[in-house]
Formats: C-alpha cells, structure tokens, sequence
C-alpha cells in the first residue's frame, strides 16, 4: 500500500533506489535478527516483521525527500 502512494512522487531513479534499498534492508534485518541476534524462525518472525515495516517505513521518508519529482507550475 505504501508503495502505491509513493511510487507516483518519485523520479525513475528513485523508484529503483526504494526497490533497491527494500531488498537491501530485507536482507540486513533478517541477518541481524537470525544470526546476531540468535533468533529461530519461530521465536524471530515479532521481531522480524516490526523491523521489516519499520525499515520499510524509514526508507520510503528518506526516498520520498531525496527523489521526489517536482510539482510543474501551471500557468493560467
């Protein structure tokens, strides 16, 4: 959902950025909580989903102000 009310800001380049970032993330909160953390598919998957909409959340603010195309003026 938050990638419909997003997508439609970004510049093509910062589509490929969130897509980019998102996987990025994925990766590096599973790492965390499964390898460093210790945590089994079981007891991880509270952890894991919090860190996942969380990460998720964070990275589409920092996209969205980074890539955000610019409004065009209409003259009248």
């Amino acid at each position: 959902m938050i990638e419909r009310l997003l997508l439609k800001h970004l510049t093509k380049t910062g589509k490929i950025a969130y897509f980019v970032g998102i996987i990025i993330s994925f990766i590096l909160v599973a790492y965390y909580i499964f390898e460093i953390m210790g945590k089994s598919l079981e007891s991880g998957r509270d952890h894991f989903v919090i860190g996942i909409v969380t990460v998720n959340i964070i990275w589409a603010i920092i996209c969205y102000f980074l890539w955000r195309k610019e409004k065009e003026e209409t003259k009248e």
